[in-house]
Formats: C-alpha cells, structure tokens, sequence
C-alpha cells in the first residue's frame, strides 16, 4: 500500500496498518537563533504477527537529522550514514535473514519527510524511536521566532478511559483519527524546553511565550508540561537586541580524522535597518494564486482579503498581474498591465469572485508563462506564489525560477501541511522569502510585511572579508550569499579551516559588504576564535550539522560530485540525496556495512580535497565575491470595506458608502469640511479612522496608508493640519469598531 505522503507514524508496508502511538517525548534546547530537538516516540504493536513496518515523520525542510536510534524488544539500533544503495542493500539483507534493521532516507521527492523503514517488528513488541535533530527558529521580521512541533504527532482527539472500564492492558486499546495516525487511549505528548537567555516566561494553553534577552545568552530558563491533546503547540520567542550583528563560534571535535566535525564553525546572524534608504526602483508585481480544491473554506476568504490588500497597497507606477492555477491556470491580462483605476477595477471583479475550484495542484505551467514575457524597461519583477499545496517536481521549479534575471519570489505556504520543500527552496532560488502561514494566523499581515519587504531592493552583491589568527581560512556556508531584506534575520556559516596554535586564539572580526540601491553598506562583526566554552548541547555540534545541510543543499543545487556530497553525508551523519540512515541488530548492536569503511575513508579523502580546492580559490586574487545574485470578524470586515474603496492613486472619495463604514452621514461629514477638496477630506478621514480602530493590524493597512499620505502631501501643503481635523473629528463623533 502506497502512503500519503500526508500521512504520519508507524505504518505497515504491506496492509497501511498504523501502529498505535502510546507517548512522545520532546526535548529542546533553543540557544540564539537552533533549536536542538530530541523526540523519543513510544509505539506497541497490537498485532499477533512480525510487522515490517515505515515510520514516516514531518520535518522542516532545513531541519538536520543527526543521529536515529531504535528501541525494539529489547534489542537497540543505531544508525549511522551510508550511501543510499548500499544501504538498502544492507538493510534488505539483514531483514531477508531475519533481523530486526532500519532504513531511512529523505523521500526522493520531499525534503521536507522522512521515512524510516522498520524491518520485522515483532508481535506485541514496544518500540522507542528516538529521533535528534537541529533546526533554525523561524524569525519574522518584527523579531518574533517561532518553533512549532509538528502537528501531525499530536492528535485531534483521543477518547477518555474511566477507571471502571480500562482494559487491563489499556495499551492495546486504539483509537484513529482523522490524520491516519492510531494511539493508545491513555497517550500522552510530554515537553521539556531550554531557552538560553530566556526570561518573562508565559504558560499558555497552546504556547509558551519568552522574551530572549541577547545579553543573557548565558542564562538559562527551563519549563516542562504535558500537552493537551488536540492542540497545535509552539514556542514563541521575542528577541530584544539581536539587531546589532552577531557572531557565535562553535568549536571543533577532537577528533582529525572527521574533516568536518574537527574544523571551527562561525554562525552570523544580523537584522538590517534600511529606514534610510530610498528605492526607487519600479517594479512588476504577479500575484500567483492556488485555487485548486484544498484550498477551499478558510484558506481561499484568506487569500481574497489578501489579494485586496495587495491590489490597493500597490505602488502607482507599477506593473501587476494575477494568475489563478490549479490542473491548469488562468491570467488576468495576457502580460503585466500598467496599474491604473481601469486595470485595478478589472482585478477588483476578479478579487470578488475568486474560488478553489480549478482541481489539483500544477506550478510549473503558470511559472513558465510569467517569465516567456519579457521585462519591460527597468522593471524590477516580484512574484508572490500562495499554495497550500505539495508536488514533486520541486527541483524543476527550483531550476526554472534560478534561471530568471532580475526576478525575486516570494512564496507563502498556507495550512498545516503545506510543502516547506516547495516554499524554500523556490523562494531561495528566485533571491525571495519563504513564509509559512498556519491555519490559525493571519495570512494578511504576513503578506503585506512581505510587500513592503519586496519594494525595496534589499542587500545584494554580498561579500564577507574575514580577518583571522595567521594559517587560518573561511569558507561562506552557503558561498553564494543570499540577498539581505529589511528587518529580516539573515543567518550564513563558515568553515574555519587552518591549524591555529593556542597562542594565537584572540580577537577576529568580519566585514560584510554589500550595495542596496545606489548605497555600499558595510557592517563589522567582532569575535573571539577559540574562547567559547563546550556545553553539553554544544558536544552534539548543532551548528556544525546545520552549516553540513546548508552545504550540502548548495552542492546539491550546484550539481557537485555524488562522492564529495556522500564524503560529507557520512562524516556528519547528515544524510543528502544520496545517503541513507541504516542499523542492524544481530543481537549484538552491531551494523553490517559490507566493505563500507573502505569506501567511507576513501570518500573522507575526497572531501579533504575539496576543502582544500576551496581554500585555494579564495587565496586567488582574482576570485569572484561570494555575492548574490484579535480583532473581531466584524471590525476587520469594516476594516476590509474601506480598503475596497480605496481608489488607486490612494485617495477616497466621500460617498454614502464611505460615511456609512464611517458610521456618519454623508451631509455631516462634509459639513465638518476644513478645506474645500471634499476627496481631501474623505483621504485623511480614512487614514485616521484606520489608526483609530486597526491599530493592531497597522501591518495589513500600513502601505495603504502610505499611498493616501503621498497623495495628500500633493494635494494639499500641509496635510497634517487636515489629518488632526479628522482624528478631532472622529474622537467627537464616530464610534469605535473595536
């Protein structure tokens, strides 16, 4: 039986059988900007037969699984990386002779799942899957990070036992729900966190909430709980003074026969300011809408209030155009149009009529039809890709969009379930962000944070100049540099390689230059190589595995040789396209690995030389820059009517539908008139009517205000004695919508 790829657990290859989840147990440790994830899984068969069975278990797609292990009757797995062909020969062999063997790999079309294979559980057998892995905290711009677990582990219902009638064996009592997954009833999903520089701990139902305090890093605050079952958990961190740039040294392993683990790694992380820079630069906006079936309900009335968030947020000397795609798609002009009251009144009827009613799921098409047009003159492009959808021609899609000249995509991935494979890695290719929307946010806000984002031209041509002890030399993870927007938390790795005495250890510094717009901008970073102190999480390497993924996604963009990529694979227990998790129990915890350490140490080698041909290029003089290219539904609805009668320009004009959202009369608001433009008015009595009632989603409306204010500070010369008329006005007279 062939899984959904959206079905999650231990599963039977042969019938779909899920065995029942019994607890999970969830350790992390978040220091700065890593999460280090430790999930103990606890499974027991119900079965009266040996069971050959898959786990299968979501992932963030930048997330780097490390190490695996398996608790089978008794018997303990450890796996360890091997080339993928190898391994499943050694895992077939040993399940053919009986043995109890594991087998995983990331699925050949999604990054973002794994899928174990569990040969020969035995019948009534418990199993503990223990599964370590380490991940980025996704950071919004406004500072906020967030690590969710993932959803699909905890499920939406499980029915209570009384006393009086639990089966002595409870534990073979089951219960599926809508997910696919089967558990016990008295399941349980128990969490244990540690946030460095944590402090303002909030305990809430669905999250728990800490401000992390940069110059605290050294401190530490814990919290455990048992989760309510049926609830999507996060930890939510608010992070004060990580703007200034950052660097954190992790130092290297002992042992120098791992070329990898044995190096120092450098993570830098900052938050650009660009408050000063102008951009000027026009551009031209495709929006490209999923309205296949999925996206039906709550996804599509999200996607339609933030369509017209982004119609009226437009910049006037802009291009735009809107394609719908599911099976197939849908333009709304044959090529960009200028953006002008007729072409925006063409799109506002598309906006009011749109519907999840064009099938599956097919990218490729209306991608390729965007970029056959041409440019025009010195537009810039900007996609904005909405899917809640997932498809395997995710490599395709990443090799078209990194084609394109002048071009940034910005995707949002919507629901639960959405792709991260699909969102990153098209956004990373196409010089754009990656956001993902869950059902219970607001898809509004995000998008238009998105918006503001893409009109400037952000950071790019990025360069990194290292100052370093003698005999030492960087190497950029990933070595092209992404572009850098506003606000955003921008992260990169180095590979600090060179044998360095003691004695040398002392103050390193990197400069990082790159230009935005017309402007160079440089930033200083200061560290200190070889004074950070081991801990306990720092013994695991988080950092060293995250800089290993982030590598091996660039070689594997690159098209870098299969050996060089499994040298690395193996030697960090990182697996890659071309590796694969095995262990073997023979009652002896011991691997098979049929000439397999021949082959590693050779692959060891090969890796070594290609470190080395790295450092050789950057000490060339003439090597190239490692440069880029809750509000009530009611307020918010009245908040969405204003903005729909918005004209292009930013401007509104007082009609009996405008006074009315206002909650006035027409005739008293014009009396109220200071000046004689009455479309003057009207425009600053919508700008403080919005201030007013929506402060909380200034972020949904803030580039809408703009454009009213660039239009007021035309028409009139002082618009700001007009704006304190009306807010005069509305505090005597208009009731709040709060």
């Amino acid at each position: 039986t062939i899984m959904s790829h959206q079905n999650y657990g231990l599963i039977s290859i042969d019938t779909g059988y899920f065995v029942p989840l019994q607890r999970i147990d969830v350790q992390v440790s978040i220091n700065g900007l890593i999460a280090s994830v430790t999930s103990e899984l606890h499974y027991v068969s119900d079965k009266d037969e040996n069971t050959e069975t898959v786990f299968v278990f979501p992932l963030d797609l930048d997330a780097a699984v490390y190490e695996f292990e398996a608790e089978i009757d008794g018997k303990t797995i450890v796996a360890e990386v091997q080339e993928k062909s190898q391994a499943k020969e050694t895992y077939q062999d040993a399940v053919a002779s009986g043995y109890t063997a594991v087998y995983m790999s990331e699925a050949d079309n999604a990054g973002d799942i794994f899928r174990l294979k569990l040969g020969n559980l035995p019948a009534k057998a418990a199993a503990r899957l223990t599964l370590r892995y380490v991940q980025e905290v996704d950071v919004s711009s406004d500072k906020i990070g967030t690590f969710m677990l993932p959803r699909a582990l905890n499920p939406r219902y499980v029915p209570k036992c009384s006393s009086q009638n639990s089966p002595s064996d409870a534990s073979f009592r089951i219960h599926t729900i809508q997910s696919g997954v089967t558990y016990c009833p008295d399941f349980t999903m128990n969490l244990n966190a540690v946030i460095a520089g944590g402090t303002r701990m909030v305990d809430l139902t669905t999250k728990w909430e800490f401000d992390v305090l940069a110059e605290k890093m050294d401190e530490m605050i814990s919290s455990s709980k048992q989760l309510d079952n049926g609830i999507d958990f996060s930890i939510v961190l608010h992070y004060k003074g990580f703007e200034q740039p950052r660097v954190v040294l992790e130092t290297g392993s002992a042992d120098k026969n791992n070329p990898f683990l044995s190096t120092d790694v450098l993570m830098v992380n900052f938050s650009p300011n660009f408050e000063n820079l102008e951009n000027q630069v026009p551009c031209e906006f495709v929006i490209i809408i999923d309205c296949s079936g999925s996206m039906m309900g709550s996804r599509m009335e999200k996607a339609k209030e933030t369509l017209l968030l982004i119609l009226k947020s437009l910049p006037v000397n802009c291009k735009f155009n809107i394609i719908r795609f599911g099976s197939g798609f849908s333009s709304l002009f044959l090529e960009s149009s200028k953006y002008d009251e007729n072409s925006l009144k063409v799109a506002m009827q598309l906006q009011k009529n749109l519907q999840a009613d064009m099938g599956g799921t097919e990218i490729l098409k209306p991608l390729e039809n965007v970029f056959k047009n041409r440019l025009s003159g010195c537009h810039s492009r900007q996609i904005f890709l909405l899917t809640d959808g997932a498809v395997y021609n995710v490599p395709e899609l990443v090799q078209l969009v990194r084609k394109q000249k002048n071009t940034r995509v910005f995707t949002f991935g919507m629901g639960d379930v959405c792709s991260t494979e699909l969102i990153r890695d098209v956004a990373k290719a196409g010089n754009g962000k990656a956001t993902f929307v869950k059902d219970s946010d607001r898809l509004q806000s995000k998008v238009m944070s998105v918006l503001k984002a893409s009109i400037q031209s952000g950071i790019t041509d990025v360069t990194l100049t290292w100052s370093l002890p003698t005999g030492c030399t960087a190497i950029n993870v990933p070595e092209n540099v992404p572009a850098i927007f506003d606000g955003e938390m921008f992260i990169l790795y180095c590979i600090i390689s060179g044998n360095v005495e003691e004695s040398l250890f002392g103050k390193s510094s990197v400069v990082l230059t790159g230009h935005a717009g017309d402007k160079t901008l440089d930033y200083k970073m200061n560290f200190v190589l070889g004074s950070k102190k081991q801990t306990d999480a720092d013994n695991l390497y988080p950092i060293h595995r995250l800089a290993a993924k982030a590598s091996l996604t660039e070689m594997e963009i690159s098209n870098v040789k299969e050996s060089l990529m499994v040298s690395l694979s193996s030697t960090t227990n990182i697996t890659c396209k071309y590796t694969a998790f095995v262990g073997v129990d023979k009652h002896s915890k011991e691997i098979v690995a049929k000439g397999f350490s021949v082959k590693k140490q050779t692959e060891k080698g090969d890796y070594r030389a290609y470190l080395a041909k790295k450092l050789v290029m950057r000490k060339k003089p003439t090597e190239r820059p490692s440069g880029v290219e809750e509000r009530t539904q009611t307020s918010t609805s009245v908040m969405m009517q204003l903005i729909e009668i918005q004209a292009f320009d930013g401007s509104w004009q007082l009609t009996d539908n405008f006074s009315k959202i206002l909650g006035n009369t027409m005739e008293q608001l014009r009396r109220e008139s200071p000046v004689a433009d009455i479309d003057i008015w009207a425009t600053a009595l919508a700008v403080a009517f919005l201030r007013k009632n929506f402060l909380e989603q200034r972020e949904e409306w803030e580039m809408v205000e703009e454009k009213a204010l660039k239009w007021l500070s035309i028409k009139t010369n002082d618009d700001k004695d007009v704006l304190q008329e009306a807010s005069k006005i509305l505090s005597s007279s208009i009731n709040d919508f709060c």
